[in-house]
């Protein structure tokens, strides 16, 4: 019986931490384990806009983007990054495509923090600029959609009512170009 109070002291050791490990929280899994860059390519094939993964937290690197625009050849045109330094106030995106004029690359976004989870800023690059765009005023939470030749159709913010934009003639208030 000498090694009794050894053995309880190995027991309560063992059972103390299997507890901790029953109140632990389980790790976060990552959505993709290795998150990849996605490409598309413009219609007339003589662009490619790539969505980079751009968080700067291990696992979580998909919920917030870069967005860069090259030439079919590899070129860097133009590039934004909506990332944020803590991880929590950047977005991602969540949905893109070309317009089938190929003159306008269209994205919905979405908060890599979950703030304002209704609100899904729709983003667009213009071929004839070479700039990024906000469109001021609209969301894509519950519609979004790119129609011949350069027809997106979004949600008024903050009502939700339809609405479908020409972006070739958008004007100046129903867009802020992005820094």
């Amino acid at each position: 019986m000498k090694n009794a109070p050894f053995k309880t002291a190995v027991l309560l050791a063992l059972a103390a931490s299997a507890v901790a490990q029953s109140i632990a929280p389980p790790p976060v899994p990552n959505k993709r384990p290795h998150a990849e860059a996605e490409k598309f390519v413009s219609p007339d094939k003589r662009l490619v806009a790539i969505v980079v993964p751009a968080d700067k937290h291990e696992g979580y690197e998909e919920l917030e983007s870069r967005v860069e625009i090259h030439s079919r050849g590899g070129a860097p045109l133009c590039a934004h990054d909506f990332s944020s330094d803590d991880g929590e106030h950047g977005y991602g995106v969540d949905g893109a495509q070309w317009t089938p004029n190929s003159q306008f690359f269209v994205f919905r976004l979405r908060s890599s923090g979950g703030h304002s989870p209704m609100n899904a800023p729709v983003v667009f690059w213009s071929r004839k600029t070479n700039r990024f765009y906000d469109l001021k005023g609209y969301t894509a939470d519950v519609t979004f959609s790119v129609t011949a030749p350069d027809n997106v159709s979004v949600d008024t913010w903050t009502d939700l009512r339809p609405a479908t934009l020409s972006l070739h003639s958008l004007q100046e208030h129903q867009r802020t170009e992005l820094p």
